[in-house]
């Protein structure tokens, strides 16, 4: 499903595979496999990809938008990145609103170099279980169960799980970006 959304927009807005690939420091030959779905995009390349095609990571994975309001917990849209240990639920319907929700899962370890979105943001983190380090510009901190952020997109520059336990947190982004 990648591939082939990933080539309707890239000709809705009339780039070549070389142009797509200059905006995303990625080869045309490698952007030619993922729209053939030969090739999966690690999570950095697909957020480079989406970035150039000024879409959400999101808009890759099913309708960009749903009829209803409601999203059921059994029925989210996900990412998973076996290369980041990292899982991105989507919590709202659609991307033409002025925000989406979603919650991050991130095993042990596992840490999230932030990337350049296509347009500034404003984003909100809560930690609903482990422990969470994330550095917003120069500033690192330590978030714990119930501890939440709040921050301009731009100013990220990376977030990781540092507990002992899976890392859970709600996160909302305006306008949609991720």
């Amino acid at each position: 499903m990648i591939g082939a959304r990933l080539r309707k927009r890239r000709k809705e807005l009339g780039l070549s595979l070389r142009e797509l690939g200059a905006r995303t420091e990625l080869t045309a030959g490698f952007l030619s496999q993922v729209e053939k779905d030969q090739a999966s995009p690690s999570l950095a390349s697909l957020q480079r990809i989406a970035t150039a095609l000024e879409v959400p990571m999101f808009y890759f994975h099913g309708n960009a938008a749903r009829p209803s309001p409601v999203v059921r917990a059994a029925e989210r849209r996900k990412l998973y990145f076996p290369d980041t240990h990292i899982v991105y639920e989507l919590l709202t319907s659609d991307f033409t609103r002025q925000m989406t929700g979603f919650v991050i899962r991130m095993e042990p370890g596992a840490r999230r170099v932030a990337a350049r979105l296509a347009r500034p943001t404003e984003e909100w983190m809560l930690v609903l279980q482990g422990r969470m380090e994330i550095k917003v510009g120069e500033e690192a901190h330590v978030l714990g169960p119930g501890d939440s952020i709040y921050y301009d997109g731009e100013s990220l520059r990376e977030f990781a799980s540092v507990g002992e336990e899976d890392l859970l947190i709600v996160c909302s982004i305006t306008p949609p970006a991720l």
